[in-house]
């Protein structure tokens, strides 16, 4: 990109797990792009898995299916097993479906991984006790959602399973959206720092209006003095050579086959709970990947942009885990298991950037007092 100022706002990264509620365009290279030019990215670990997504047909599967089902109705909506136990009275007996995110998320997963989910790999959201016409009134696009897939949510349970949903890492930016690089500002989930470890329903709207509209004016008038940036011949003709390479190539790796494995590494090793072993290993199944990336191959045009993307996924991927093995606490939507409490002393932040010889770097700072 050559401009006098440049917003990124590419959303997050959902696209690099088994299970999410994000579209297929966010597969994180925003994250990416930042690392390539020097800018900063911190909060990398922290990732928030929503506990109710559509458990199937395979086309729905992480689907959002909204918390109003869970808190919603006169009574509410009710998590069980297949065993028809409420589980939430294990885990969080005051609280019990009304539990943070994260605590409900976490319980449904161990559910799953202790075999008492269904056969699709999910658990029961119930609200057949709801009133004649609260289904329709409260959760009109969850009831026809279900509709069109035979279960009648009035009177079938539906299953759900977690599904990643947002990211609260991103650039490091200040109350204008500025990055350390001058003239590159982000928004939105791309950012970081507005929601701490852990984000409140709605508020993601808040910041991409509010820092879309701070952002774009600061942006502006920043552009009236600036120069357009310059970029280099030879940085152009590497790019080009890049993707040329991508065509040239008679065989290789299958931008289809690594995005698989990344989904599956992210999600049984990056995910929900965590540990050191598992994420060690999740780092070493990564750099195989991205030594396969190098052979990359498109059979056309339209696989061109599959393959630059998973480059940029693989990197953005190592950075999570790389924040995640660091961090050896418990905090807002990061649980180690290995680590389950919540420590003051790593009441700070990871920041991760590229150094001059292009290796990863991370720095432990301070959070910003009020």
């Amino acid at each position: 990109v050559q401009a006098k100022a440049t917003i990124v706002a590419t959303g997050g990264g959902g696209h690099m797990y088994q299970i999410n509620t994000n579209a297929p365009s966010n597969t994180g290279e925003g994250y990416a792009w930042a690392l390539d030019v020097g800018a900063e990215l911190v909060d990398m670990e922290m990732i928030q898995f929503h506990p109710t997504g559509m458990a199937y047909p395979p086309e729905k599967r992480g689907k959002l299916v909204t918390e109003k089902v869970r808190g919603g109705g006169i009574s509410k909506g009710l998590l069980k097993n297949k065993l028809g136990e409420r589980f939430m009275e294990r885990y969080q007996p005051d609280r019990l479906e009304l539990a943070g995110r994260d605590e409900v998320t976490r319980a449904i997963f161990q559910e799953i991984q202790e075999g008492r989910g269904t056969n699709h790999g999910a658990v029961y959201l119930d609200i057949t006790h709801w009133e004649d016409g609260e289904a329709e009134r409260i959760v009109p696009d969850v009831f026809a959602e279900h509709m069109e897939i035979g279960v009648d949510i009035r009177k079938q349970m539906m299953e759900i399973t977690p599904s990643m949903h947002h990211m609260m890492g991103g650039f490091v930016i200040n109350e204008w959206g500025e990055t350390n690089i001058a003239g590159l500002y982000a928004v939105g989930e791309v950012t970081a720092s507005i929601h701490g470890a852990n984000r409140l329903g709605g508020n993601s709207l808040a910041e991409g209006q509010v820092f879309g509209r701070r952002a774009g004016m600061h942006a502006a008038a920043y552009s009236k003095n600036a120069q357009t940036a310059y970029i280099a011949q030879q940085a152009l003709d590497a790019e080009v050579s890049r993707i040329e390479a991508f065509f040239q190539r008679k065989a290789g790796a299958q931008a289809s086959a690594i995005l698989q494995e990344i989904k599956a590494i992210m999600w049984n090793k990056v995910g929900i709970i965590r540990d050191a072993e598992k994420l060690m290993l999740a780092q070493r199944e990564l750099k195989k990947l991205q030594d396969e990336a190098h052979s990359l191959c498109a059979e056309d045009k339209s696989q061109v942009q599959s393959c630059l993307e998973i480059q940029d996924m693989l990197k953005t991927a190592e950075v999570i885990i790389l924040a995640a093995l660091q961090r050896q606490e418990s905090r807002g939507a990061h649980y180690r298991s290995d680590y389950p409490q919540l420590d003051p002393a790593w009441e700070r932040n990871i920041r991760v950037y590229k150094d001059q010889e292009g290796k990863l770097v991370t720095k432990v700072v301070s959070p910003v007092k009020e």
